[in-house]
């Protein structure tokens, strides 16, 4: 049994008084409690196997987990500490401390899109659409291979997905973070985006295209 919980230290969206309170309910009880500085950023090396998961979106977590079986993963933002531990027979204990975990040293802002695979349908629009080389194709499937490529705070490719497959956790918005279960279709305007920003890279290309190598 082990818990794992996320700090969010880039954008600090999860409840400090709350990690306190269940770390030290797991130190008095000797229960195995690690907290990582982002999971966003700990996700993009292989992450430690844990039975529970303590962040924010439940839907967007999984995915960064690997969809691993058996994984629960909990929205630390909406449920109480003393709900989170009662099913290790704990009860939460309150401290005034700031929670305790050696912080992140990365300067790079860990925003990056995550893949739900069960909505995915290869369609490939994100592909076509991210300007900035964020995603590739490897054996068929779509995937994000330069994660640290990705514009901090722009969530336009989420907005054009067909499937609402693709999340960015640290967005705001509930449409774009994964916090919804239901399917949100893009809207005119987001397919309107889509197709400008298509013609617009197509224009720079044959532009590129037209220029000739200066003769010597």
């Amino acid at each position: 049994m082990k818990i794992c919980i996320c700090a969010c230290q880039y954008y600090n969206r999860l409840p400090h008084k709350k990690i306190a309170a269940i770390q030290a309910a797991c130190q008095a009880a000797n229960v195995p409690c690690e907290i990582v500085p982002d999971l966003c950023l700990a996700s993009l090396k292989e992450l430690p196997e844990f039975d529970t998961v303590l962040a924010c979106q439940p839907r967007a977590v999984r995915s960064m987990c690997g969809n691993a079986e058996g994984v629960n993963c909990i929205d630390l933002r909406i449920v109480s500490p003393d709900d989170i531990l009662a099913p290790f027979s704990l009860q939460s204990v309150e401290s005034s401390a700031e929670p305790s975990y050696e912080k992140a040293d990365s300067k790079w802002i860990p925003w990056f899109p995550v893949i739900d695979a069960v909505r995915c349908t290869q369609c490939k629009k994100c592909v076509d659409f991210c300007m900035f080389g964020v995603y590739s194709i490897d054996d068929g499937k779509v995937r994000v291979t330069k994660p640290q490529s990705c514009k901090t705070d722009c969530p336009a490719c989420a907005r054009i997905c067909p499937q609402n497959a693709i999340m960015f956790p640290k967005s705001p918005e509930d449409r774009l973070n994964g916090s919804l279960t239901e399917q949100i279709n893009p809207t005119e305007s987001d397919n309107v985006s889509f197709k400008e920003r298509l013609k617009h890279r197509k224009k720079l290309r044959l532009f590129k295209d037209d220029i000739s190598e200066p003769q010597s």
